[in-house]
């Protein structure tokens, strides 16, 4: 006789494994979608096909119409042909020559070709119809998201709330910054390790003045400096792997902050009302 115990505890074992498999499924398609990569889309126009229009590509979300897009790998790039005319998108050389890395073959009206850059380089291409239409996607590491460290120099500041340092970089910078107020400067550790070769650091004038001086690992780097509504941005150069960068400037944290020039106001008002009380009592 066949046991409906052990026939129900098999049902159930299969269909235990069964909702695993789709529980593990679904967990692998939800990575895909968080980590899945970039798409960007340029619009070859209507009147591409003609050499004298006024341009043959333009990017969505930018606008550009030079046909030069920048990415960072595993992205992707679409070209889609809102021309009349057939197209190409066929890779070739900086000289020009095909070189067959890629090539859409021959997309009408309507029509759209996908290409993935999961490479480093530059890569050239044209419409083998129309070789005027050219352009170029240069594929660069990416240099990370925006982030921050607050309460910088907090045991320096008046309210005792320090500032904000915000930053680039594929990894992240401690949280404790050491401030030299002597010494003029200020020094930032990378706590991960990055890939990159330049981090980006704005810098707020009341935290640090007029920054000029950078060392990454002991060693003087130059620097590109601009200003932002948020202080003074500097892209600094590093190598894969870096740890310490050390900023100098003109002074680390004012010298006489709100308090300090409150409290020497205050000083001096009180000597010169003791001073004129003595002078209204010798008269």
């Amino acid at each position: 006789m066949i046991d409906i115990t052990d026939c129900c505890i098999s049902v159930m074992k299969i269909t235990i494994f069964i909702l695993f498999m789709l529980i593990g499924s679904i967990l692998s398609s939800s990575t895909l979608i968080v980590f899945a990569e970039t798409l960007y889309e340029i619009k070859i126009p209507s009147g591409a096909s003609d050499p004298g229009a006024p341009f043959f590509w333009s990017e969505k979300t930018t606008g550009a119409t030079t046909g030069v897009i920048t990415i960072h790998p595993d992205d992707s790039v679409t070209w889609k042909n809102a021309d009349t005319a057939f197209h190409t998108i066929t890779s070739v050389s900086q000289l020009g020559e095909e070189n067959g890395l890629f090539d859409s073959g021959f997309f009408t009206a309507g029509d759209s070709y996908t290409r993935q850059f999961t490479e480093l380089g530059d890569f050239y291409y044209y419409c083998s119809l129309h070789p005027w239409m050219n352009g170029v996607v240069y594929v660069i590491k990416n240099p990370g998201s925006v982030q921050s460290i607050s309460q910088v120099a907090s045991g320096y500041s008046d309210d005792g709330l320090g500032f904000e340092v915000k930053y680039i970089l594929d990894t992240a910078l401690t949280k404790a910054v050491h401030v030299d107020p002597n010494g003029r400067s200020l020094l930032f550790t990378i706590s991960g390790d990055t890939e990159n070769e330049q981090i980006i650091l704005i810098l707020p004038p009341k935290l640090i003045e007029n920054p000029n001086t950078v060392w990454v690992d002991g060693e003087l780097v130059e620097i590109e400096i601009g200003e932002t509504a948020s202080g003074s941005k500097l892209t600094i150069p590093i190598k894969p792997h870096s740890k310490e960068i050390r900023v100098m400037g003109s002074y680390v944290i004012p010298e006489f902050g709100f308090l300090a020039i409150s409290i020497l106001g205050i000083g001096v008002i009180s000597t010169l009302l003791i001073t004129r009380s003595k002078l209204s009592f010798l008269r």
